[in-house]
């Protein structure tokens, strides 16, 4: 079988972090996906030499997963390799299992690119954005749902006074393949029912969770589809009196404000949750369990039984925990995930992302704040850097000698 440990273990030993401009201009690392992090994997990939990293290419969690499972860059406006993307859509059991069987990763493959990695990179709140009203929005999942799902199209619906904008208001979602949409639209499969004029089933593509006429889904006439996270921002940027979701960067949101949004399982229930990081954070703790730990097993193959142990280190799937109806605080929050390879055939690009990495997920790094987005905490970012960057004996790290030398790697 195909070996580079030797080649692997003199780089590591010259020292991959001190690899130079020059050596990193030769093959720049190549990013995108999800648009919600956006503004955030910018700001920080601004850090590095510009030989080191293209910007990273907001096209949609979905664009972005399959960018990345086919290795075509062309899906980010870009060429040559996809090296990693964001998403707040998982990656799901199936995809990588089908991704280490039969895809690019295939294990059994030298040529293949080999393992993948799934790791949460931020946690997120969904925000019920709005403009018109100049109070505090509060909205009882009822309401939510009922806004959401094309039942009320006036303020006075809700209870809500829209001062001198108008009362019926615009309801804008996202058209395209979309993590922020599915962490909304799980959420109100999860609270919904007889609340909602459809029964949500967590799409990714909003429109598709209403019914089809001749195959076009069939929306409310206050609906508007928009593409981005921009999209969003822009199209509500147009509208007098609007309501929507997004995530809770400044650059998307700074135009709009955020309505409170009760928590159905609070025990307090005339208590409303602004989505600030303390809410999200409260919310992450009290529903998602941890993440698989150092001593848990360590199974490679999708194919033999130990693979869908939710302790396995080595299966990506168990590095997303889902909070779609967490107990208390803001109650539509989420992981938005990094999705990587674990093998590169290019050296540089091994150090560039392993640098990266560690300097998202040191204490130090105060973008995210900057960006409302709210850190792991540091057990999870410890654990994450350990397996990942460091390596353990699970050998799940960037590089690691003896998994990628076995494989070509991602190229």
């Amino acid at each position: 079988m195909f070996n580079r440990n030797s080649l692997v273990a003199a780089l590591s030993a010259a020292g991959l972090m001190a690899l130079s401009g020059a050596a990193l201009a030769q093959q720049v690392v190549v990013s995108g996906g999800a648009t919600l992090p956006a503004p955030l994997y910018n700001d920080e990939i601004t850090s590095f030499p510009a030989s080191t990293f293209k910007p990273y290419v907001g096209v949609g969690s979905g664009a972005g997963k399959t960018a990345f499972l086919t290795n075509n860059a062309s899906g980010l406006y870009s060429s040559g390799v996809v090296h990693w993307i964001g998403s707040e859509s998982i990656l799901t059991q199936a995809q990588i299992n089908d991704y280490l069987i039969t895809g690019l990763g295939r294990l059994d493959m030298p040529t293949g690119h080999g393992p993948l990695i799934q790791i949460p990179a931020m946690v997120t709140p969904i925000t019920i954005s709005y403009k018109g009203p100049t109070d505090v929005v509060q909205l009882t999942k009822g309401q939510l749902c009922g806004v959401l799902s094309g039942k009320f199209d006036k303020w006075s619906d809700i209870g809500v006074s829209s001062g001198t904008a108008p009362d019926r208001f615009k309801v804008i979602y996202r058209k395209d393949d979309s993590g922020t949409t599915q962490l909304l639209t799980r959420h109100l499969q999860a609270v919904c029912g007889p609340d909602a004029n459809v029964a949500f089933t967590g799409k990714s593509v909003f429109a598709e969770e209403f019914p089809t006429w001749f195959g076009q889904p069939q929306l409310p006439p206050q609906f508007i589809g928009v593409n981005g996270s921009a999209g969003v921002a822009a199209q509500a940027d147009l509208e007098p009196s609007v309501i929507t979701y997004l995530g809770p960067d400044p650059a998307h949101t700074s135009k709009l404000r955020q309505a409170e949004l009760f928590n159905i399982n609070d025990f307090e229930p005339w208590v409303s949750y602004a989505p600030t990081a303390e809410n999200v954070e409260s919310a992450m703790a009290s529903t998602v369990a941890s993440l698989p730990t150092a001593t848990g097993p360590v199974e490679r193959d999708p194919r033999r039984a130990n693979w869908t142990n939710s302790l396995n280190q080595a299966n990506p799937f168990n590095w997303i925990r889902a909070s779609v109806n967490p107990r208390t605080g803001y109650p539509i929050v989420g992981y938005t995930s990094f999705v990587l390879s674990q093998c590169y055939e290019n050296a540089s690009v091994t150090s560039a992302i392993k640098d990266f990495l560690t300097k998202h997920y040191s204490a130090s790094n105060d973008k995210p704040a900057q960006h409302l987005l709210v850190p792991l905490g540091r057990v999870n970012r410890m654990r994450i850097l350990s397996a990942f960057v460091t390596g353990t004996i699970a050998n799940l790290n960037v590089g690691n000698a003896t998994v990628c030398g076995n494989y070509a790697g991602r190229g």
